[in-house]
Order: structure tokens, then sequence, then C-alpha cells
């Protein structure tokens, strides 16, 4: 098995980008989501959280690595869609130096 050498501690990382399916409406400016019927809209916003994923990912392996540890322990993710912020992916755990246990320590 493997055990936690040390603990670094809380990480976390996140990318923004405009949303495909937000845009403003009216003279005033509302800001309003519109529901789209075609599927393109939604096809995009599927490839770009995609893309959002991976680069939310590779920040925080970036991040991890910086820090000395290997690893990240209760590694959560999410994606918020914020309006006029646009879609947010976000990522945050706890950032751990692991090593393989040889089986001759005492713990």
């Amino acid at each position: 098995g493997y055990v936690v050498v040390h603990v670094f501690g809380f990480v976390e990382e996140l990318v923004v980008a405009d949303d495909p399916e937000f845009e403003y409406q009216g003279t005033n400016q509302v800001l309003q989501y519109r529901q789209s019927t075609r599927t393109s809209k939604n096809e995009t916003r599927q490839s770009l959280m995609y893309l959002l994923d991976s680069s939310v990912r590779r920040r925080m392996c970036k991040k991890v690595l910086e820090m000395g540890g290997n690893a990240v322990l209760n590694y959560y993710q999410n994606f918020d869609m914020e309006g006029d912020s646009g879609l947010v992916a976000r990522s945050y755990g706890t950032c751990v130096l692991i090593q393989r246990d040889d089986g001759n320590s005492d713990i």
C-alpha cells in the first residue's frame, strides 16, 4: 500500500470561460439565458466544459508539484454557470506526498 509522508494542505484552482448560451437581451441590457432549441449551442457548451475539465486538472497538477506533493486527497471538481462571468470550473483538495509502503515501518 501507500502511506502519507507529508500533508502540505489545501490546494485549489479555477478556470473561467465565456458561456456560449449566455447573451444580452433587451434595451436595458437585461441578462438572460436564452432557451435555445438548436443543439449546436449545447454541444458547444459540452465541448467547452470538457476543455475546462482538462485545463483545471492540469493547472491543479502543476500547483501540487510546485508545492512538493504528488497526490491530492479528497479531490472535488465542479462547474458553475455564473451568468455574465461565464462558465467556471473549480477544483480543490488536500495536497500530500505519498510513498509506497515497503512493509518495514512501524505504522
